[in-house]
């Protein structure tokens, strides 16, 4: 049998749990869920709206749109016909969506709501292919009369066969499915240069999905809680194929902002997640003990937080006394049934992972590309080491390059990159791909990342600088939200750093520095001493040529939408680089 997602989709359809909730959104306040039937049938309608638009196997079919049942549904269908889908952030500017959805010569776009349609629509006359937009949200049909435009109840609510049937009829498409069909493209969101269209095979997400199947071992008692965009190769397989395909449910998080809301009305067993929510999740604990009146109260909860942030013998007397008053406190903002967090999409602070290991909640750190679909490994719940990102998984193969570049190979390495032969040839030698991360792996075989190869700074002297490593460092103090370190060719290391605004007002009032302003704040002479010092005591066993000798504090966060981070929370260096080049010559200038 090909190894092909729609396969994995009739093995779980053959179990016939056509009643079998799967898919929870919240609208009002309330979870609406979708069964295995329901959502059998709408695939089927998509299906044969999608076969009479006249579309042919190997056609690229756009989805611009957040998390939802919908997205689901479409690349279900798209998959069954042999149909390409491109996924889009919703968060990419005009200029980048026209970009992709020419570059792939999308056929069909589907947009989640009126703000995704009128991106496209403005940029309508620049883009060549598009023959009909498809609207998920139920919209005013008046105001969009262009008959290009249909709404998705149009066509996923019709009658429909009973969900057996279906099934029999979806067997029929699958027999014309193959392992080495193309499933999607997906455009990386990079940090650096012009996007990449990632070409990615069934057989590459399948292995993919089986091999973390044997780490994971997630079944049908599991329910996931999803935040992470799908149009992300890590979401996509851990958060939606994994989860799905084992039986699990997955309940869909309305933002980042409510998923400490909604971590207890889902009561997830397992969260897919990027280090920087568990980074906030670990300040939001940090202030809200400081926050506290002085007290027993405090210096309990100051205690506890201590002894967590240092070595816990969990058979301990203090442990347990912790664990009673604090500990199981902070789990039940967690809901109940929490097995781990399964953290991947950038390097975890190791302290941090210790830290939430101390209080009994296990993060499991992972490491992966979008071309390598996306997983490369993970750790395993009961071998769980911080600091690494655990072994190879089962179908893979790793091997460490003379200049310490990680090298993948196995059925999850990609088919290359969509029109780009030279690119592809560049990445994969001799069914080798070279990931362009550094890394080592110890004596029992696990995987530790120590930086990105481009992103190695030389400065002026020949010495070598490993930014993440630093990054590291400085991201510990628990008024730094975001930094980046600076210093290729030049004389020394600097760091653009952006404060957590209420943590810095804090250290600022606690210090006696008072300012009319924010702005005024961030240039102070008696703070930056004070940062100063903190630094120091941070990098007081780093070598000389790596410690960061200035810094500056930018007053406006990164984010997604202004474009210094990806989707998953990274900082896009050269965007930042370019945007505060005037901030950082300044750090140069400085005698």
């Amino acid at each position: 049998m090909p190894n092909t997602l729609t396969n994995l989709f009739l093995e779980y359809a053959d179990k016939k749990v056509f009643d079998r909730s799967i898919f929870f959104t919240k609208e009002d306040d309330e979870y609406s869920a979708v069964n295995l039937g329901e959502l059998s049938k709408r695939i089927f309608n998509v299906i044969q709206f999608l076969n009479d638009t006249g579309l042919k196997e190997g056609d690229r079919v756009a989805i611009i749109s957040e998390n939802r049942v919908e997205w689901v549904i479409t690349d279900i269908a798209c998959m069954f016909l042999k149909l390409i889908t491109i996924p889009v952030y919703t968060s990419l500017s005009d200029e980048q969506v026209k970009y992709i959805v020419n570059d792939s010569e999308s056929k069909v776009c589907f947009v989640s709501n009126s703000l995704q349609l009128e991106k496209i629509l403005k940029i309508k006359n620049e883009i060549r292919t598009p023959e009909k937009i498809i609207v998920y949200n139920d919209l005013d049909h008046s105001k969009y009369l262009d008959e290009s435009i249909i709404f998705f109840s149009n066509i996923s609510e019709a009658e429909t066969p009973s969900a057996q049937d279906i099934v029999s009829r979806l067997k029929q498409f699958s027999t014309r499915v193959n392992d080495d069909d193309i499933l999607t493209i997906i455009y990386t969101s990079g940090t650096t240069g012009i996007p990449k269209g990632v070409m990615l095979m069934h057989k590459n997400i399948c292995s993919n999905v089986n091999a973390c199947r044997k780490v994971l071992l997630i079944n049908e008692s599991d329910t996931f809680l999803s935040f992470l965009p799908y149009s992300h190769a890590y979401e996509r397989t851990a958060g939606y194929y994994l989860a799905f395909f084992s039986g699990a449910k997955i309940y869909y998080a309305q933002s980042i902002d409510t998923i400490g809301k909604q971590l207890t009305e889902a009561n997830p067993t397992i969260v897919i997640t990027v280090p920087r929510l568990l980074d906030k999740i670990y300040a939001r604990l940090i202030k809200s003990g400081n926050d506290m009146e002085e007290g027993i109260r405090k210096k309990i909860f100051g205690w506890a937080i201590e002894l967590a942030s240092c070595s816990a013998d969990k058979n301990s007397l203090k442990w347990k006394i912790a664990d009673m008053l604090v500990y199981k406190k902070i789990r039940a903002k967690t809901g109940t049934r929490l097995r781990f967090f399964v953290s991947g999409g950038g390097a975890l602070n190791k302290s941090v992972g210790k830290f939430f290991d101390n209080i009994g909640i296990t993060v499991l750190e992972g490491y992966g590309l979008t071309e390598a679909s996306p997983v490369v490994s993970v750790n395993h719940p009961e071998k769980n080491k911080y600091g690494t990102v655990g072994k190879p998984l089962s179908n893979v193969k790793v091997k460490i390059a003379d200049d310490n570049e990680i090298l993948v190979s196995g059925d999850l390495v990609m088919k290359g990159y969509y029109k780009d032969d030279q690119a592809t040839h560049d990445i994969i030698k001799d069914n080798w791909l070279y990931t362009g991360d550094l890394g080592e792996i110890d004596n029992e075989g696990y995987i530790k990342i120590t930086d990105r190869k481009k992103s190695l700074i030389k400065t002026s002297g020949g010495k070598y600088v490993a930014p993440a490593f630093i990054e590291d460092l400085v991201s510990s103090l628990n008024y730094v939200e975001n930094v980046m370190i600076i210093g290729n060719g030049r004389m020394y290391v600097t760091a653009l750093i952006v404060p957590e605004k209420n943590e810095l007002l804090q250290l600022a009032e606690r210090n006696g520095i008072n300012s009319e302003t924010y702005s005024e704040l961030l240039n102070s002479g008696a703070l930056h001493k004070i940062i100063s010092k903190d630094i120091d005591k941070i990098q007081k066993d780093v070598a000389h040529h790596e410690r960061v000798r200035r810094f500056a504090l930018i007053e406006k966060p990164f984010s997604i939408e202004t474009g210094e981070l990806t989707p998953t929370l990274k900082v896009k260096r050269k965007v930042v680089e370019e945007k505060y080049k005037n901030m950082i010559e300044a750090m140069y200038l400085k005698v």
